[in-house]
């Protein structure tokens, strides 16, 4: 792996954060099924709609997560020759590969489980590749391949003054004419287009950019982040419907309503579990030792199982959802460890062979 030379030091916690992250993406799609079973207003409904709804950080964490970690890593290193070369080069080998490889699997699977023939529906995979619909989580590259497009732009912005200072505001800024613009022109499938997911990824570029003083900032106002977590997840998971339908008649109302509670939720989601990941960290207990190093190692597979863990619940679901019908949450459950360990333990094994950077990337 190319690196900039000037390359500051790794934040070895980093991979705990992505452990968590994993972890809520796979148990988002596990409890998927749940929500739409069980009736409305019963108590496993409430139960699964909770958890379902809760864990919806998890996307917009490893945006956040991304932008951080790129404008750490690369913001002192725009001088050298060729950094940008070497950067598309990377993500072209490690990103969108994985990515083609991966649409065209489930888009395989999904026509031979149908009883189709593949080679009749090409048309369909090139549409499906360009839209991030093979299946329903690979839309998260077409956004990551996105960011990766603007990148190294934003980077070189970084240089004048009032940009980088005042970074997250000009991302809050774009979100916000983002969503006033799709209030008048209604783009399609808005949550698979970058500008949705702006503002954690400003707010990851300015702690990447300023990593030990915007920490140190965060502790400061940790208390503030707590009421801003609670009180948003709250209007997030409950008052989202309540204020669709009270606003109905005045649209712009809404969508502000909306815009506010949803990133306040979000993004006080990446920044506390950025925190408490670094104060895990920074324990090191005995007790904590091996299952810090545990989790560590699902963090370091957790690009293979983003990519592998619906195959499984594809199968699961294909295999035991009769079996176990008179046990659903048990099947839910089951499921959930069935997609976490099994897309853990390849991506592990995957990483061990010399061609597995194709399947899981770098």
């Amino acid at each position: 792996m190319n690196q900039p030379v000037n390359r500051p030091r790794r934040i070895e916690y980093l991979d705990l954060y992505r452990a968590f992250a994993i972890m809520a993406v796979v148990a988002i799609h596990a409890t998927s099924t749940a929500v739409a079973h069980y009736p409305k207003q019963s108590i496993d409904h409430d139960f699964y709609y909770f958890w379902n709804s809760f864990l919806q950080f998890a996307v917009p964490a490893f945006l956040f997560l991304s932008s951080l970690v790129l404008f750490y890593n690369y913001s002192a290193g725009t001088k050298e020759k060729g950094w940008m070369f070497r950067f598309y080069k990377k993500r072209l080998l490690y990103v969108f590969v994985p990515y083609l490889i991966w649409s065209l699997i489930y888009f395989l699977v999904k026509q031979l489980l149908a009883g189709h023939d593949p080679m009749t529906h090409l048309l369909v995979f090139l549409t499906q590749l360009l839209t991030g619909t093979a299946h329903t989580h690979l839309y998260f590259f077409l956004i990551i391949l996105q960011f990766y497009a603007i990148f190294p732009l934003l980077l070189l912005l970084t240089r004048y003054r009032l940009f980088k200072h005042c970074l997250p505001l000009f991302f809050i800024a774009a979100q916000a004419i983002y969503y006033a613009l799709h209030l008048q022109f209604h783009f399609e499938r808005m949550g698979s287009l970058l500008p949705s997911y702006l503002i954690v990824i400003g707010f990851g570029a300015w702690i990447g950019l300023n990593f030990d003083v915007s920490l140190k900032k965060l502790r400061a106002y940790r208390y503030l982040l707590i009421l801003a977590f609670l009180s948003g997840s709250v209007i997030f998971i409950y008052g989202s419907d309540y204020i669709k339908t009270s606003f109905a008649a005045f649209p712009i109302m809404t969508y502000t309503l909306l815009f506010l509670f949803r990133n306040l939720f979000t993004l006080s989601a990446c920044l506390l579990l950025l925190m408490t990941c670094e104060r895990v960290y920074a324990r090191k207990r005995d007790r904590t030792r091996m299952t810090t190093r545990l989790l560590n190692s699902l963090g370091t597979a957790a690009f293979g199982v983003f990519l592998m863990h619906p195959l499984v619940l594809m199968f699961w679901r294909r295999e035991f959802t009769l079996a176990l019908a008179h046990h659903y949450s048990l099947g839910i459950i089951l499921s959930y460890i069935a997609a976490l360990l099994l897309s853990w333990a390849i991506a592990i094994g995957l990483r061990r062979i010399r061609w597995g950077w194709a399947l899981i990337g770098r």
